[in-house]
């Protein structure tokens, strides 16, 4: 695949990660603010969020499907996303706490991987800045898997993790954008 694939492509749709980068620094900001803040509240944010960060990704996917060889990706995880946040939302509150807790932590699993994958095929394009993205990635991993592994335990370390795992993710989406934007400019030179 060559560098004409892009023009026109994926990197015309630069601000749509930006958008998903801002929201998930939004709530990982509001994570770290509030800890006090009750779950209901936060369980029914992040189901927004992730409403709105699937409806992104869908966006994303359907732009590119005929220039990105891998839209199927997108697609899929703005589906997942759409579904995760309808489904929470639906939840009777009693339930929702527990449930939160653990998709949160499925989620930032399941995004962190799939940006890998993003990031690796944006390597052969342009190598600058990958290691700084993939490193990132490997933060934001680690600290949802830590979050998984004991979610109830520690209190205040739990909206510590999954603050800094939506700042970290969010950070990787920003620079990911500005890298597409920077190699939207290039193409047209």
């Amino acid at each position: 695949m060559e560098n004409f694939t892009f023009k026109g492509g994926i990197t015309r749709y630069w601000w749509m990660p930006l958008i998903t980068g801002l929201l998930s620094i939004a709530i990982g900001i509001w994570c770290l603010c509030s800890p006090d803040s009750s779950l209901p509240v936060l369980a029914y944010v992040f189901a927004g969020v992730v409403i709105a960060a699937g409806i992104v990704n869908l966006a994303f996917a359907i732009a590119n499907t005929r220039i990105m060889p891998g839209w199927g990706w997108p697609l899929a995880l703005g589906l997942i996303e759409i579904i995760t946040g309808i489904w929470l939302l639906t939840l009777p509150e009693s339930m929702l706490i527990v449930t939160f807790i653990y998709t949160v932590g499925v989620y930032l699993i399941f995004v962190t991987i799939n940006a890998i994958c993003e990031s690796c095929m944006l390597y052969t394009y342009s190598s600058g800045m990958t290691g700084w993205l993939l490193a990132l990635l490997l933060v934001t991993l680690a600290f949802a898997v830590i979050f998984l592994a004991g979610p109830v335990v520690g209190g205040v370390a739990v909206w510590l993790y999954i603050g800094i795992s939506f700042i970290t993710f969010g950070c990787y989406r920003i620079a990911l954008s500005a890298k597409l934007r920077r190699l939207s400019h290039e193409i047209r030179i």
